[in-house]
């Protein structure tokens, strides 16, 4: 009795230790009963990356890291890659990626898929590549606004210098006088207005007046207007015409040589004449100043009166 007792016990605890290695495997992801395959990926940093660390497809979890191994020569960690999904081919041109699993800074190799129609081998190396983390994603998306910003804080920089340069001991003296000029010349034109505004009260009579004259001129204007549209243009243009055509028919009698004036205009002998006359006239007038004897004979007694006295 005693002999079957510690058997019982040995079988018990035995079974206890497998159930307890197999749940802890299924709790770490391991399928002990499929026949898993092994894979190798190669990668210069592995922070934050452990042992038993999950493998997926997708988020699917397909096994897990089994080992890390230091490669100092070159300066490498190789991961054994342990992936229990037997119906799972995966093509020679897929990658390995570390990935986040969360915010927390969790680990995991993603298996991204490709496209050969060429399958990895038991054994075979994966291509490796690593996820930029949210901090290093952020810091990348911000770069621009980050180098956007840099420029902003030059041109505010600028700015203040030019407002030191603007707002310097000299330059405030002149913005002050400025200002006090601003200033005065407000008053002038507040006391302008007010004056204007005076002014406009004390002759609002007169100005009333003006305006009165200007209706007025504007109906004279008007009745002027009235009076014009009631002259008879076409006859008096008539009128002109025949005026004209009365002038141009004298005028062609004059050229002509008919009457008088046409005779003076076109003979020549007659306009000698006269000339010579006119020649004539002027060498008498010159000799009359010249020797006003010869035409004039003045007496106060005459010459009867003097005979008669001898």
């Amino acid at each position: 009795m005693k002999g079957k007792k510690e058997i019982l016990i040995a079988i018990l605890v035995l079974t206890s230790v497998g159930l307890f290695y197999f749940g802890f495997g299924y709790l770490k992801g391991s399928n002990l009963f499929a026949s898993g395959r092994t894979y190798y990926a190669i990668y210069g940093n592995v922070a934050g990356i452990n042992n038993d660390d999950p493998v997926s497809v997708n988020g699917f979890r397909i096994g897990k890291i089994r080992s890390s191994t230091l490669i100092p020569d070159e300066d490498v960690v190789v991961l054994e890659l342990e992936v229990s999904h037997s119906g799972l081919n995966i093509p020679e041109d897929s990658r390995a990626i570390i990935a986040n699993t969360g915010l927390l800074g969790g680990k995991e190799i993603d298996i991204e898929m490709g496209f050969s129609s060429v399958f990895l081998g038991d054994g075979d190396t994966i291509t490796s590549g690593t996820e930029q983390d949210i901090f290093s994603s952020l810091s990348s998306s911000l770069e621009p606004f980050e180098k956007k910003a840099l420029e902003a804080v030059v041109s505010i920089d600028s700015v203040m210098k030019l407002v030191q340069v603007v707002l310097n001991q000299k330059n405030r003296t002149n913005l002050e006088s400025s200002m006090q000029d601003v200033a005065e010349t407000m008053d002038n034109l507040n006391a302008t207005s007010a004056d204007l505004k005076s002014l406009i009260a004390s002759e609002s009579s007169n100005i009333k007046k003006v305006i009165e004259n200007l209706g007025r001129v504007s109906n004279d204007f008007a009745q002027i207007s009235d009076s014009l549209k009631d002259i008879k243009f076409n006859e008096t243009i008539h009128r002109v015409n025949a005026s004209l055509d009365n002038a141009n028919a004298i005028l062609g009698k004059i050229n002509s040589g008919k009457g008088t004036m046409g005779k003076l205009v076109n003979n020549d002998s007659l306009y000698l004449y006269l000339e010579s006359a006119s020649k004539d006239l002027d060498l008498l007038l010159i000799d009359f100043k010249e020797n006003p004897k010869r035409y004039v004979h003045f007496s106060v007694f005459g010459k009867k009166e003097k005979s008669e006295k001898k």
